[in-house]
């Protein structure tokens, strides 16, 4: 009599960064049945799951519709991220544009071994502010922002 081959199903743990009440970003663990070993394919995975919104209620720091279009990265670390053009043009408030941008570089740099910046491109294009923020180069992570 044949038996079953039952497949293992390991998962690994992944932390995102969303809005919590006061506006600082919050942790949130995430279950993910596969982590890719590359870079480029990593970043994608926890960005894909940062897009797809929190699973304990938080918010969004994301506050329109956007897709990757491209990631990359350099020997040095860095990541770019290349977002779909933004539908506004703006973020309202300093605590929000502070959300938007720290909760991808974040949920970036802590799933990603190596990574220690990230640049955001819309478009296919730099952009040099997003409000007060300087986005022309990549950016560390910024746990300022994070409760603790």
């Amino acid at each position: 009599m044949p038996t079953a081959v039952v497949a293992s199903q390991e998962t690994t743990t992944l932390v995102l960064f969303f809005v919590g009440e006061h506006g600082l970003l919050r942790r949130e663990p995430r279950e993910v049945a596969e982590l890719p070993s590359g870079t480029q394919a990593r970043v994608h995975l926890v960005l894909d799951e940062l897009l797809g919104g929190s699973h304990s209620g938080l918010a969004s720091p994301i506050p329109w519709a956007v897709s990757v279009q491209t990631v990359f990265a350099d020997r040095k670390g860095q990541v770019f991220v290349d977002f779909s053009s933004p539908s506004q043009p703006s973020i309202a408030g300093t605590s929000a544009e502070l959300a938007f941008v720290y909760s991808i570089v974040n949920s970036v740099v802590a799933n990603c071994p190596g990574v220690v910046g990230v640049q955001l491109l819309f478009g296919g294009k730099e952009i040099s502010t997003l409000g007060n923020l300087d986005l022309r180069r990549p950016l560390a992570p910024n746990l300022d922002v994070v409760e603790p």
